[in-house]
């Protein structure tokens, strides 16, 4: 019925779910990335099983990576017979010392998005040579849309006095 992530600072972050009824349901494995494309098991709860009444759960992520700006999760539902599905993503942006600038996804085939920037900052992404191969501006939220179409190698990509590497494959 639903599935929310929500940061408790800048060191937790809770996710909690609720199902409306359940089927052969075994276990639900709350998977986190710093990426948005490599996910790794950070939590499991054991699930009703069958029925036909709604049931809530919860798990708090106390271990998060140091430096990230944005983390996003996603359940992994495994039923009694092993077969699983996934929920939709969910994204946290964390505040306090681990925020900055994130990129997503990285690596990538295409165009990426860069959060964290100041709002309305120029965002420049950078060639090895330090020639400017993209321009965006970000927006109110601090968000911009990169460039897509540039040829696979690693970037720099820069605002203000902030800059993380992008690898394009």
């Amino acid at each position: 019925m639903s599935f929310t992530a929500t940061a408790q600072g800048s060191t937790v972050v809770r996710v909690a779910w609720s199902t409306a009824l359940e089927r052969n349901s075994a276990r639900f494995e709350e998977e986190r990335s710093a990426d948005g494309v490599a996910f790794e098991k950070v939590g499991q709860v054991v699930a009703a099983g069958s029925s036909l009444s709604a049931h809530p759960y919860a798990l708090t992520d106390a271990h998060l990576p140091s430096g990230v700006g944005l983390l996003y999760y996603r359940l992994r539902q495994v039923d009694l017979d092993g077969s699983f599905s996934y929920s939709p993503v969910q994204v946290v942006a964390l505040a306090g010392a681990a925020a900055g600038l994130s990129l997503y996804p990285n690596p990538t085939a295409g165009a990426a998005t860069l959060t964290g920037a100041e709002a309305g900052a120029a965002v420049q992404v950078l060639d090895a040579l330090g020639q400017v191969v993209g321009t965006a501006v970000a927006d109110a939220t601090g968000t911009a849309a990169l460039p897509a179409g540039v040829p696979a190698v690693v970037y720099v990509v820069r605002s203000g006095a902030h800059a993380r590497r992008l690898t394009v494959r």
